[in-house]
């Protein structure tokens, strides 16, 4: 097992070593007027998930503890997200910061026993993550990180982007070291540098918008941290969202949710050395979270298209940035709360807005999850809302294999992949061995005999459980491998 998992990394080291090495310049996004944009100029929508948990006290997934980890990943990937959100705290980056993870039991969707054996030799949470990285990049899932707070479960607390013990400076360094780590996984698209600033106009400890006082100045911390980024990863999204509150230059207050008023992007617009990686995010949840007075508005919901468009919309309609919706979501069917959801949904269709649904969770106080309370159950009246709203994956580089393996590569034909039961393998040259691994570094199944040049070799992978695995081919006559990739569906 020992030999076996050191040559799956050493594989996937392999593999990784020419992407990092900018063979593969990457499917990166950027923004054109409100439209986002793919590396060819397509445009695309970021349609995905929270899984929250690296923000709490566990700086780990939640529910990992019932789940495999790439079995939720998978699941998330089946149920047609294109994107996941993924909350963490500033303390899970400390030297002293550590995780638990105990691998046992089965997964009840992909039947991977025992779970998370690879997750449970880790120790730090940053391990973790670089976990979720990998698995995101190869199976074309886009990850937007999102700076939730700064210390473990203290989002509620936390009205700024700092706090008495812990300074601006930390938490721009946190996120330049993120942005370095990452650079060369195109996965990880998007940085949402600051969840939900926030304070009503009363607090004198609240984020503010345009008051040019570094202080309390959030779109003045939103430049000098998007900036920082940028220089270390000029090709990554800087995710802004809006304040709480905000006083208009002819002194009108308006107020809204956390981080949902983006009015002072009107006035005082973000401004960053690039400006096409600059997006912003407002969240938006109905009266289950709080019943703010707009639901009890005798014309709700019609009254409700036009909050939206004058707390942030308005950024879409007039092209300045296409608008990500970082957070909404839904607890329970009927009443206001359907009534609201109903109305905003139709609202992302019509405006082509990106969302990230909160959450996968079922453990959310606020809204419950797309899973159910065994975490593993899809609750299908949430997922028949978002349906209509869910769009195509946006795929990640794959890498690019040196001159000499990507000769030996054209020779080879893996089909169909994904596969169900029959993996066909043709080569121009004859083949001594195929080994196929899973990404826990086992080895599941060998061929050891030499299958003849443009021979069609048929692998039975029926018994594989649903997901990614690698497969090694030895060329014969050759001193070097070719490794593939296929899923088994």
């Amino acid at each position: 097992m020992k030999k076996n998992f050191t040559l799956i990394l050493l594989l996937l080291s392999t593999f990784f070593t020419s992407y990092a090495q900018n063979d593969c310049p990457g499917n990166w996004l950027s923004t054109q007027g409100n439209k986002l944009i793919d590396s060819a100029g397509n445009e695309v929508i970021l349609s995905g998930v929270n899984w929250f948990g690296f923000e709490t006290q566990l700086s780990s997934f939640h529910g990992i503890w019932s789940r495999d980890h790439k079995s939720v990943l998978q699941q998330i990937k089946d149920l047609g997200f294109n994107s996941i959100r993924v909350p963490w705290h500033n303390r899970m980056l400390e030297p002293g910061a550590t995780i638990n993870i105990s691998s046992y039991g089965t997964d009840p969707v992909s039947g991977v026993s025992p779970m998370n054996v690879k997750e449970s030799t880790f120790t730090k949470p940053i391990q973790l993550m670089d976990e979720l990285v990998q698995w995101c990049q190869d199976n074309d899932i886009k990850i937007i990180l999102d700076c939730h707070s700064r210390n473990p479960d203290a989002y509620l607390e936390e009205k700024r982007w700092y706090t008495n013990d812990f300074s601006e400076e930390r938490w721009i360094e946190d996120w330049v070291f993120l942005a370095n780590r990452y650079k060369n996984y195109d996965a990880v698209i998007a940085m949402d540098i600051n969840n939900e600033p926030n304070g009503r106009i009363d607090n004198p400890d609240g984020a503010r918008w345009g008051t040019n006082d570094p202080v309390n100045d959030w779109r003045l911390a939103a430049q000098k941290c998007g900036n920082a980024i940028l220089k270390v990863n000029p090709n990554v999204l800087i995710m802004v969202e809006g304040i709480e509150a905000y006083t208009k230059p002819d002194g009108t207050q308006t107020s809204y949710w956390w981080g949902g008023n983006l009015q002072g992007a009107r006035d005082f617009p973000v401004v960053l050395d690039k400006p096409s990686k600059l997006m912003y995010s407002p969240h938006e949840y109905g009266p289950t979270v709080f019943n703010q007075t707009w639901f009890d508005a005798p014309d709700f919901p019609q009254n409700m298209p036009g909050i939206w468009e004058e707390q942030f919309n308005f950024l879409n309609t007039n092209g300045t940035s296409p608008l990500f919706v970082g957070e909404l979501g839904i607890k329970t069917q009927g009443g206001k709360d359907e009534i609201w959801f109903t109305k905003f949904i139709d609202f992302i269709a019509e405006k082509k807005l990106h969302y990230t649904f909160w959450a996968l969770n079922p453990n959310s106080g606020d809204t419950g999850g797309i899973l159910a309370n065994d975490w593993t159950t899809v609750v299908q009246w949430k997922m028949d809302y978002l349906q209509p709203i869910l769009y195509p994956a946006i795929p990640n580089c794959t890498g690019v294999l040196s001159v000499n393996e990507l000769e030996l590569a054209s020779t080879i034909q893996l089909y169909p992949n994904p596969t169900n039961e029959l993996l066909n393998i043709k080569s121009k040259q004859p083949i001594d061995q195929v080994t196929i691994y899973d990404l826990n570094g086992r080895l599941v199944l060998k061929t050891n005999f030499n299958i003849p040049a443009n021979d069609i070799h048929k692998i039975n992978v029926n018994k594989l459980s649903s997901g990614f695995y690698l497969t090694k081919i030895e060329i014969k006559g050759q001193s070097q491998t070719v490794t593939e990739k296929f899923i088994k569906k």
